[in-house]
């Protein structure tokens, strides 16, 4: 079985910009190209709120609808609150939305594809396994 590979919106949204990080842009095009790519629920919702028109948006979830969808299930939820809670109880606070996609790219045993310094801080301090294109 290929590597399934969660691009978090960070990532998505730098790969669109024109003077986005190009090793990045590449990444995400491979991982598309790959077929190795997924998604979840979150990042469809995040993605498709910053669409600037109803031609975007149908365009974007169309895109996004062809992706295999990670289930947010109990496994997720559990390895969610365990993993806020270890977070804190290091003194480490991060967005909710973050941790849940952490914890989904986890559960499902995927590799998250991120441009975000709060997944750094995550997986530094959490077993998740992490691409990212931070300086």
């Amino acid at each position: 079985m290929k590597d399934r590979i969660l691009i978090d919106t960070s990532a998505w949204i730098v790969s669109f910009r024109k003077s986005g990080n190009e090793k990045l842009k590449q990444q995400v095009v491979d991982t598309l190209n790959s077929l190795s790519a997924v998604t979840t629920n979150i990042i469809t919702m995040e993605l498709l709120q910053g669409c600037r028109d109803d031609m975007e948006y149908k365009k974007m979830r169309s895109r996004l609808e062809a992706l295999e969808l990670l289930a947010l299930n109990e496994d997720v939820w559990e390895t969610a609150y365990r993993s806020g809670y270890s977070l804190r109880k290091k003194g480490i606070t991060v967005p909710s939305l973050d941790i849940i996609i952490a914890s989904l790219a986890k559960a499902h045993d995927c590799t998250l594809l991120h441009h975000d310094r709060h997944f750094k801080l995550i997986a530094k301090h959490l077993d998740i396994k992490t691409v990212d294109f931070l300086s």
